[in-house]
């Protein structure tokens, strides 16, 4: 009544073959996965860089902006100025030439 342990042991070499051929065909199946997943994750990422070379563009062109308009103030500034100081320079005048007026 004892078995033999060789006869119950060892599977029949047809279970592993159909068992090694899913295990394969699982590996390519996830091979294929994980090539579409990083192809498309270069797509997001290359997607990514475009929109941020656009935002530099925009930042560059804003800050060409802001240089011109520093510009223009500094510009506006030089003429306030230089009224300012004709301003000033007639006053004096104008109030010196009251004074010799009024001595007289």
């Amino acid at each position: 009544m004892a078995e033999t342990p060789d006869s119950q042991a060892a599977p029949a070499p047809d279970n592993t073959h159909w068992g090694v051929a899913y295990l394969r065909e699982d590996l390519q199946d996830l091979r294929q996965q994980l090539r579409e997943d990083v192809k498309d994750l270069r797509q997001q990422i290359a997607e990514t860089h475009k929109r941020i070379d656009e935002t530099n563009k925009r930042i560059d062109e804003t800050n060409k902006r802001i240089d011109e308009t520093n510009k223009r103030i500094d510009e506006t500034n030089k003429l306030i100025e230089s009224r300012f100081a004709w301003l000033i320079t007639t006053m004096v005048a104008l109030t010196g030439i009251l004074i010799a007026v009024i001595k007289l």
